[in-house]
C-alpha cells in the first residue's frame, strides 16, 4: 500500500516536480485523487495552485467538484 501525503504536501510536491521538469511521483498523484476527502483550506489551496498549474486538476470536471465541495462547507458554517 502506498502512503498518502497530506493535501498540502501533495500540492507542494506536484508543483516542485513540475518546476523541476521531473515526473510527478505516484504517491503524489494518488494523494491528489483523494481530494474529495480534503478540508476547506486544502481544497482552496488546490484551486489556487490550479491557476498556475492547471494540470494539477487531474480529473474531468475536478474544478467544478471542488467548487461544489467548497459550497457545501459554506452551507455548514455556523454564524453567531
Amino acid at each position: 500500500m502506498k502512503y498518502l501525503l497530506s493535501p498540502e504536501a501533495a500540492v507542494d510536491s506536484f508543483i516542485r516536480a513540475k518546476k523541476e521538469n521531473k515526473p510527478v511521483p505516484d504517491n503524489v498523484m494518488e494523494s491528489l485523487r483523494n481530494y474529495k476527502k480534503w478540508g476547506q483550506n486544502s481544497l482552496t489551496g488546490l484551486l489556487n495552485a490550479s491557476a498556475y498549474f492547471p494540470e494539477i486538476l487531474i480529473e474531468d470536471k475536478m474544478e467544478e467538484t471542488i467548487y461544489k465541495l467548497l459550497a457545501d462547507f459554506k452551507k455548514n458554517e455556523i454564524h453567531k
